[in-house]
């Protein structure tokens, strides 16, 4: 009960953070609608992506082999990245990119992060080692879920950006994996105690995601809000006529 709780703090939280870019947001219909198809995009990935991948790797290298541990490194930034684009095929939402990326992109990571909460806090609740605490001693969890709400949509920010801009979108969009991997890379130095830092590993993972938590702040303050299409953009633009208001 306690995680139960933790998660529902944690969920209010980040809805506050998302009721703040709403109320700021041009096209407030289309920041929702993008919240909302993002919502559960993180449960789907890991039920129709990366478990059947996973069961495969282990299936034909064996639990223990390299090859297993080091491919799941890739599993975040190559599925969960290219599931967050899906928001981006909703024709009202990718118009609404084009206009105001930075914020589409916030709305997307917050729905995506929600849905990862309760995935997360279900699977923990079912696991049989889990410790049924107060939900005050799930704190770390806390911080934790609603730094991982904001840090979707920063990752986001990059292919959104470039959509809007006339820029590449896959480039884009691999500088957020890229980004998502440096994100969760010391996670597995952690686990395997590089460099035989033992205990120390934790204050400096929580280190590591406010230092990308603050890169990610300035990156969404400092871009133009709306940004100026390339040349290439506008070059297309003009050769397919006005724009229709």
């Amino acid at each position: 009960m306690g995680l139960f709780i933790a998660a529902a703090i944690t969920t209010a939280l980040a809805l506050a953070g998302f009721a703040i870019l709403l109320r700021h947001a041009d096209d407030r219909r289309a920041v929702v609608l993008a919240f909302l198809v993002a919502l559960p995009l993180q449960p789907l990935v890991i039920y129709l992506v990366r478990l059947p991948i996973d069961g495969l790797l282990r299936t034909t290298f064996g639990i223990s082999a390299g090859v297993v541990t080091v491919i799941s490194l890739l599993y975040a930034p190559l599925t969960e990245e290219p599931a967050k684009w899906l928001t981006a095929a909703v024709p009202k939402v990718r118009d609404a990119i084009r206009k105001d990326p930075i914020f589409l992109a916030l709305a997307a990571g917050a729905g995506f992060g929600i849905g990862e909460i309760w995935f997360l806090a279900h699977a923990l609740i079912k696991s049989p080692s889990y410790p049924d605490l107060p939900f005050w001693m799930f704190s770390g969890f806390v911080m934790e879920r609603v730094e991982v709400c904001f840090l979707h949509g920063a990752l986001l920010i990059p292919p959104f950006y470039a959509l809007a801009s006339g820029r590449s979108f896959l480039l884009g969009g691999l500088a957020g994996m890229v980004g998502h991997f440096f994100l969760n890379f010391p996670i597995y130095l952690a686990a395997t105690n590089a460099f035989g830092l033992g205990a120390k590993w934790k204050p400096l993972l929580v280190l590591w995601v406010l230092l990308l938590v603050v890169i990610g702040a300035v990156l969404a303050l400092l871009l133009p809000r709306r940004p100026t299409p390339s040349r290439s953009g506008r070059a297309g633009a003009d050769q397919s006529g006005p724009t229709p208001p």
